[in-house]
């Protein structure tokens, strides 16, 4: 298990994001979308979104899926969850725990090797408020950090084994753990990288034919 967790600033340059990522089996951890979404780009993967818009505002039951892209993804909660809408324009839907004070659990099939979100806390109300929140991956890696706003970035990227699930907790008093969107990153299999330049070359060779028959 992990106990210690790689932070990469949101100022530093994509040649640090390289050398960040040297060590076998790292998890480099991102407090900038941007930042990671340039450091998925490096490493070749895909990134399918969870906006959970198309829930309804509702308590729900203790557990709520979906599958995005290639990752099925199931939430959990002690009590259950909620979904709801945060009031910061544009309007957003997000997933909350029914209860203060819980952890919103999360679980992914297959595992990814990256996962980033807007992770924060909120009132009963779902007005964003100050929240110390604890992100952890299943390997243990974790972060934690007081977020304000409801565009408070977190995402991991594993360089080793896939992330299986995460889990977003507070501690400040009468808050709820909350996510705006999820973002999943994966990279096809060997086989897959294969079969898609086969079918490049082909592709390649079949326009090459055709202009030919053109001339």
């Amino acid at each position: 298990m992990k106990n210690t967790t790689l932070v990469v600033s949101t100022l530093v340059g994509f040649a640090t994001l390289g050398m960040a990522s040297v060590a076998s089996g790292a998890v480099v951890v991102l407090n900038s979308q941007y930042a990671w979404n340039a450091y998925t780009a490096i490493k070749g993967a895909t990134v399918a979104t969870e906006t959970f818009e198309g829930f309804v505002v509702d308590a729900a039951p203790a557990s709520a899926s979906r599958t995005v892209g290639d990752t099925t993804w199931t939430a959990s909660a002690t009590g259950g969850l909620y979904f709801g809408n945060v009031d910061v324009p544009p309007v957003h839907r997000v997933i909350s725990t029914t209860v203060a004070n819980q952890t919103l659990n999360f679980t992914f099939a297959p595992g990814v090797q990256g996962i980033g979100g807007e992770m924060f806390g909120t009132d009963t109300a779902f007005a964003v408020v100050l929240a110390r929140i604890t992100v952890t991956l299943s390997d243990g890696t974790s972060y934690v950090n007081d977020q304000t706003t409801a565009t408070a970035f977190v995402g991991f990227y594993s360089n080793g084994a896939t992330i299986s699930s995460i889990s977003v907790a507070t501690s400040t008093l009468n808050t709820y753990a909350t996510v705006d969107n999820l973002y999943f990153a994966t990279v096809p299999a060997p086989g897959a990288l294969a079969l898609l330049s086969l079918a490049g070359v082909v592709g390649g060779r079949s326009r090459r034919r055709a202009n030919s028959a053109t001339v």
